[in-house]
């Protein structure tokens, strides 16, 4: 099943959220979901676990490839190491 980002516009206050929970549930694995509090409070989101990791991954891979090109930034002009020659020093 193909997991799809976007914002969410739809909205369950939480009373409905409750009284049809089971397939509120199951139609947060196709689409995330926005659980509205009464009376203007909170909102929170509801996804499935397979969508929560794929946005985690996404959020690591962002920040990685942000580290890279700090790295990257440092290193410009200088000489590179082999990996080889890292490698043998502490094998």
């Amino acid at each position: 099943m193909k997991t799809i980002f976007q914002k969410v516009q739809k909205s369950v206050d939480v009373s409905d959220f409750r009284a049809a929970m089971a397939s509120h549930l199951a139609g947060a694995k196709k689409k995330p979901l926005i659980v509205s509090a009464r009376r203007g409070g909170d909102s929170f989101v509801v996804l499935s676990i397979d969508a929560y990791n794929k946005l985690v991954e996404a959020w690591e891979d962002e920040q990685d490839a942000k580290e890279l090109i700090h790295l990257r930034k440092l290193q410009k002009g200088k000489k590179l190491v082999p990996w080889e020659r890292i490698k043998a020093r502490y094998a």
